[in-house]
C-alpha cells in the first residue's frame, strides 16, 4: 500500500464509520432498523462528531445486477429483467419512505434504470453494479432526514481512486476534503474509480474494505462493521454447535484469520487500519444492543479458530522476487495461505479453481511456480496465545493420530493439515473441540481404599475412557489412614503400589497436593471424622471436595458454615450426593426443585438400608436378634450392629437433607428415638447379645401392635418446615400398606418429598440406598457433574477473556 502518510486534516475528532451490508438492508424493515441504529449512535455521541455510513446494495440487488450482465446479447430478456428490477426497487422505495419524501428518490432511480441497458451492452460492468450501492446510499440518507437528522449521500467514486489494488491515499483524501459537507454522510461501498476515471469494483467484501479505507481517510476513532453476527466464532456456527463466540480478537489473529478466508473479516478489510489508532468492531445490526467483537492490539488473546477449505492445492516456488501470498490473494480474490516449510522453498495453499491463473500471474512477474494436481481437504488451526508453540498439545496430537492427515505444516501461530478426503461432521467437530477448548485434566486425590474406595477405583478406568474427548481424569494421589501414594498412577496399578506405599504424612500430603495443577478434587470415601475436620486444609491447597463421608456434612453448624464460606471464597465446590441414599439423586432433586422456585416443606423416608432389610424380613417367625445376626454376616451392618440400631446414621442423613433445604440445624436439634433403647444396648456387643431376649420381646410387641392395626413397621426420619418452625425426628413408626414407605424391597431407601408443587401426590424417590457399587457409582456421578461445571466455567472464562 502506498501514500499512507496522510496529512493531518481538520476532520472532527471522534469521527465514526458505520458499514451496513446487504443483509442489514434487505427490506424496508431493515432500512428502518439501520436508521434507528444510526440515530442511536448519534445520540450517544456528545458532542456529535463526524458520522460516516458506508452501505452495500439492498438485499440480493447485486446478484440481480450480475444477472443483467449475462443478458448483454439478449436485448428482449435484458429489457424484461430491467423491468422486474425496476418494479422491485420502486416498491422498496415506496415501503421505506413516506409519500412526501419518495418523489426525488424515485426520479433518480428511474434515471439510473433507463441507463442500465446501454451500460450492460457497452460492457460497463462496474457502472451497472454501482446502481445497488447508489440506491442504498440515496434511500438511507433520505430516510435519516425523515427521522429528523441532517444527512446526505456521497458516491465514493467522487473521491476514491484505486490503481491496481493500491489506494491513492493523498489524492483520495484531497478529493474527499473537496466534496465533504455537514451532517451524516451515507457513502457507497464496493465501488471506486481508477486513475483514468473509469468505474471499478473492489471485489469480494468490497464494502467492508470501503469502510476501513474511509476510516483511514477521515482518521476515524472507530469503524463498526455491522453484519448479522455479534462475534467472531471459533468455527462456522452453522456447522459446529460447540463453536465459541469471541468478543475480543487480537489484530494479529484477525489478519491471519482473514488470510484463511474467514467470511466476517477479509485481509483487505484490515489492511487500511494497520498501524493506526482507529478501533475496529464487528457488530450485529440485528442485535445492536450488544457490544460485538473488538479487534484489539493485544497479542495475548485466548481466541482460537479452526476453519476448513475444500479442493485446495499446493503451489511451490523457489524464488518470490518480492511477491507474497497476500499479494496473490488480492489478485485472485481468494484465500492464499503461506505454509511453514524449508528456508529454501516456498509453499502456498490455494483453491484448485484458481491454480492455473496463479501460475500465470506469477510467471508474468518472473516467478516460476508449480502446482500440485491433487486436490486436498484442508483444516487450519489458528492457535491461542497459551499454546503458540510448534509441539502440538497431547489431545490435539491424539486426535490427529486418529484422523491421519497426509501432510502437516506447523508454526507457532498456525497449523495446517491436509487430508485426502473431507472429514465427517463428527470428526471435524472433534478436532475443533480439541483445538479450541483444550482438554482439562482433573487431578483426583482419593481418600479411602476400603469397600467403597476400591470399588470407585475399579470403576475409574471406564469413566476415564468415556470422558477422554472432553477432559482427563488423572489419579494423582491415593491415601488411607495408614499409607499414601503421591504420584500419578493408573487405577489398575494401585494395589501393587499400596503394598510399598510410604506411611501417611499429612503435611507432606498437603504440600504435594498444593503443587498439583488445578482443577483438583479430594474424593473422600472414608467414614473418618478426622479427615472431615481437615477439609479446610485441602481447600487451602486448592481442592474441590466430593464426599461420601457423612462426617463432613454433619459437622457442628459453625464448622460446617466455615467450610462453606471458605469454599465460596476460593470459588470451589463441595458435592456430597452419596452421603444420603448412596446413588439415589435425592440431594440433586431437592436442589433442582428449589432452584426452579418450588418450596419443599416436608421430607420423610427410610434412610437406612440395614434397617430397611431388617424390618422387611421381620415377620415374627424369627427373633429380631437372629435377623440382626444374619445381616451382620451378610455385611449389611456396621462392624458393631448396635450403631445401625441406634438410629444415629439416619439422624445424620436427616441433618444433611435439612441443611440442603437451608435449615440451620445440628444433630442435637433432631429428636432421636433409637430402635434399640439405650437401656438395652449394653456396654458392648457381647453384653448386648447376652441380654438380647429383652430386645426381641420389645420388637415382638411392636410387631403385634402394628399387625393388630393392619400396619407395617418402618424406621424413618422426618423433617417438617413450617412458618411455626422446623421439626426433625427419627423414630420407629407403623404405616399403612398404601403408604409410600410400605411398598419397598429389602435394603431399599425411600424419600417422600412434599412441596408446593407436590402436595396431593408427593414426589417419591426409591431404590437401593446402600452398597459399595451404588455408592461408588454415585461418587462417579458427582465427579461427572463437577467436571461439567468446570468445563462450562472454563468456556465462560475463555469467552470473557476474549
Amino acid at each position: 500500500m502506498t501514500n499512507q502518510a496522510l496529512s493531518a486534516q481538520s476532520w472532527p475528532q471522534g469521527s465514526q464509520v458505520h458499514k451496513f451490508g446487504g443483509t442489514s438492508l434487505a427490506d424496508a424493515n431493515r432500512f428502518h432498523a439501520v436508521a434507528s441504529i444510526i440515530r442511536q449512535q448519534q445520540t450517544q455521541q456528545h458532542p456529535i462528531s463526524g458520522c460516516w455510513v458506508v452501505v452495500s446494495a439492498p438485499g440480493k440487488t447485486t446478484d440481480q445486477l450480475y444477472q443483467l450482465l449475462e443478458l448483454a446479447q439478449q436485448p428482449e430478456l435484458l429489457e424484461q429483467a430491467v423491468a422486474a428490477l425496476a418494479e422491485h426497487l420502486t416498491a422498496l422505495v415506496r415501503q421505506v419512505l413516506t409519500e412526501q419524501r419518495q418523489s426525488d428518490v424515485l426520479q433518480q432511480l428511474q434515471q439510473w434504470l433507463q441507463l442500465l441497458p446501454a451500460l450492460v451492452i457497452a460492457g460497463q460492468d462496474a457502472d451497472v453494479l454501482a446502481l445497488g450501492e447508489s440506491l442504498s446510499a440515496l434511500l438511507l440518507s433520505r430516510l435519516l432526514r425523515q427521522y429528523g437528522l441532517t444527512a446526505d449521500w456521497l458516491d465514493s467514486r467522487d473521491f476514491l481512486t484505486v490503481d491496481r489494488h493500491q489506494i491513492r491515499w493523498d489524492e483520495s483524501e484531497q478529493r474527499l476534503q473537496a466534496v465533504r459537507c455537514e451532517g451524516i454522510q451515507v457513502v457507497t461501498g464496493f465501488i471506486a474509480r481508477d486513475p483514468a476515471g473509469k468505474s471499478l469494483t473492489l471485489g469480494r467484501n468490497g464494502s467492508d474494505y470501503s469502510a476501513t479505507i474511509l476510516g483511514r481517510l477521515v482518521q476515524a476513532a472507530q469503524v463498526h462493521i455491522w453484519t448479522d453476527v455479534d462475534a467472531i466464532y471459533s468455527g462456522d456456527p452453522r456447522r459446529l454447535s460447540a463453536a465459541v463466540p469471541y468478543h475480543r480478537v487480537s489484530w494479529r489473529q484477525a489478519c491471519l484469520l482473514a488470510q484463511l478466508g474467514n467470511p466476517v473479516l477479509h485481509a483487505r478489510t484490515l489492511a487500511p487500519l494497520q498501524n493506526s489508532d482507529t478501533q475496529l468492531q464487528v457488530r450485529s445490526s440485528f442485535e445492536p444492543h450488544r457490544s460485538g467483537c473488538q479487534i484489539v492490539p493485544a497479542e495475548s488473546c485466548q481466541a482460537s479458530f479452526v476453519t476448513d477449505l475444500s479442493s485446495m492445492v499446493l503451489l511451490s516456488m523457489h524464488e518470490l522476487n518480492g511477491y507474497d501470498a497476500n499479494w496473490l490473494a488480492n489478485e485472485l480474490q481468494q484465500p492464499v495461505i503461506a505454509l511453514p516449510q524449508l528456508p529454501d522453498a516456498h509453499l502456498w495453499l490455494l483453491p484448485a479453481k484458481v491454480a492455473e491463473q496463479a501460475v500465470q500471474l506469477l510467471a508474468e512477474r518472473q516467478v516460476h511456480a508449480v502446482h500440485d494436481t491433487t486436490p486436498y481437504y484442508a483444516v487450519a488451526w489458528l492457535k491461542p496465545a497459551p499454546v503458540q508453540q510448534e509441539v502440538l498439545p497431547a489431545d490435539v496430537a491424539a486426535c490427529l493420530q486418529r484422523l491421519q492427515p497426509v501432510h502437516s505444516y506447523q508454526s507457532k501461530e498456525l497449523a495446517v493439515w491436509l487430508f485426502e478426503q473431507e472429514l465427517s461432521a463428527v470428526s471435524f467437530a472433534d478436532l475443533h473441540q480439541c483445538c479450541t477448548q483444550p482438554r482439562t485434566d482433573i487431578q483426583l486425590i482419593v481418600a479411602g481404599t476400603g469397600n467403597v474406595g476400591s470399588e470407585f477405583l475399579r470403576l475409574l478406568p471406564g469413566h476415564q475412557a468415556r470422558c477422554q474427548h472432553q477432559h482427563g481424569l488423572q489419579l494423582a494421589a491415593v491415601f488411607n489412614s495408614r499409607q499414601m501414594v503421591l504420584q500419578p498412577v493408573a487405577a489398575t496399578e494401585l494395589p501393587a503400589l499400596l503394598q510399598q506405599a510410604e506411611p501417611l504424612h499429612q503435611q507432606r500430603l498437603l504440600a504435594q497436593i498444593a503443587q498439583l495443577p488445578a482443577p483438583k478434587v479430594l474424593i473422600d470415601l472414608t467414614p473418618s471424622m478426622t479427615l472431615a475436620e481437615q477439609y479446610p486444609d485441602f481447600i487451602a491447597a486448592g481442592c474441590h471436595i466430593i464426599s461420601a463421608n457423612k462426617q463432613g456434612v454433619t459437622l457442628p453448624q459453625t464448622q460446617y458454615q466455615a467450610i462453606l464460606a471458605q469454599l465460596t471464597a476460593e470459588k470451589l465446590s463441595w458435592l456430597s450426593n452419596t452421603t444420603v441414599g448412596a446413588g439415589l439423586p435425592v440431594q440433586r432433586a431437592l436442589h433442582d426443585l428449589q432452584a426452579a422456585g418450588d418450596t419443599v416443606w416436608r421430607i420423610s423416608g427410610i434412610f437406612s438400608g440395614t434397617l430397611s432389610w431388617l424390618l422387611c424380613q421381620y415377620d415374627g417367625s424369627t427373633a429380631f436378634s437372629e435377623l440382626l445376626l444374619q445381616a451382620k454376616e451378610l455385611g449389611y451392618t456396621e462392624p458393631d450392629p448396635r450403631e445401625d440400631l441406634s438410629g444415629r446414621d439416619v439422624q445424620r442423613k436427616l441433618l444433611v437433607l435439612a441443611r440442603e433445604l437451608g435449615c440451620s440445624l445440628d444433630l442435637a436439634d433432631i429428636e432421636l428415638e433409637p430402635l434399640l433403647p439405650v437401656a438395652l444396648a449394653g456396654d458392648s456387643w457381647d453384653a448386648f447379645w447376652q441380654q438380647r431376649a429383652d430386645f426381641d420381646a420389645l420388637m415382638a410387641q411392636h410387631l403385634q401392635q402394628a399387625r393388630a392395626d393392619q400396619l407395617q413397621l418402618r424406621f424413618i426420619g422426618e423433617l417438617s418446615i413450617r412458618d411455626s418452625g422446623v421439626q426433625a425426628r427419627v423414630r420407629l413408626v407403623s404405616v399403612a400398606a398404601s403408604d409410600p414407605l410400605a411398598a419397598i424391597q429389602p435394603c431399599d431407601n425411600v424419600f417422600v418429598i412434599e412441596s408446593d408443587w407436590y402436595q396431593e401426590l408427593p414426589l417419591v424417590i426409591k431404590g437401593p440406598g446402600a452398597g459399595r457399587t451404588v455408592t461408588a457409582g454415585g461418587v462417579h456421578a458427582d465427579l461427572a457433574q463437577l467436571a461439567h461445571q468446570l468445563l462450562t466455567q472454563s468456556a465462560a472464562n475463555l469467552q470473557r477473556s476474549s
